[in-house]
C-alpha cells in the first residue's frame, strides 16, 4: 500500500513554488489536463470562479500586484474518493508584499479543500479548490494572544 499523502508532496511542493515566484499563472499546469470546468474559490474573492476564462486573469491580475509573496502548507488529510481521484485538506499560510500598497508584509492562515487526480504524468488538480479563512472568531482571539506582553506570560 502506497502513502497517498507522500505522493501528494510534490503537487503541493509544485504549487508553494508557483506562488512563492510570484507565478500564480504557472498553476494551470498544475491542474488535469481534461478539466474544463474548474471550481476555484479564492479567500479574498466574493464569489466563485467558475472557469478558466475566470481563473486565467485572475492570476494574471495577482502577478501584477505580487510584489513578494510566499505560501506553506501543512496538517495534510486526504483520501481516496474514486478510481485515481482523491480529496485533500490542508493548511496554508501566505505572506505578502503588494504593489500600490502599504509596503508592510501582509499573511493569513487558510483553510484549503480541494480534489488532485492521478495521472501518468503524476497528481494533478481536478475539479474544485476551495480557500476558507479561518473564521472572525478564532482569528480575532489569536491576534488578541500575540499582543500579550511576554513578561505578562511568565507565571509569578
Amino acid at each position: 500500500m502506497t502513502d497517498l499523502a507522500a505522493e501528494l508532496k510534490p503537487l503541493l511542493a509544485a504549487y508553494e513554488t508557483c506562488w512563492s515566484t510570484c507565478k500564480p499563472s504557472a498553476l494551470r499546469q498544475l491542474w488535469h489536463a481534461d478539466e474544463t470546468a474548474p471550481y476555484y474559490v479564492a479567500e479574498e474573492m466574493t464569489a466563485p470562479m467558475l472557469s478558466w476564462q475566470d481563473i486565467t486573469p485572475y492570476w494574471a491580475e495577482a502577478e501584477k500586484i505580487l510584489k513578494r509573496f510566499s505560501i506553506r502548507t501543512w496538517n495534510l488529510n486526504c483520501k481516496m474518493i474514486g478510481p485515481n481521484l482523491a480529496a485533500l485538506q490542508f493548511m496554508m499560510h501566505w505572506n505578502a508584499v503588494l504593489t500600490g500598497l502599504d509596503p508592510t508584509p501582509i499573511g493569513l492562515d487558510v483553510k484549503v479543500f480541494t480534489m488532485a487526480e492521478k495521472t501518468p504524468g503524476g497528481w494533478k488538480f481536478r475539479h474544485a479548490y476551495i480557500e476558507s479563512p479561518v473564521g472572525a472568531l478564532p482569528y480575532i482571539k489569536s491576534i488578541y494572544k500575540t499582543n500579550v506582553d511576554k513578561d505578562f506570560l511568565t507565571e509569578r
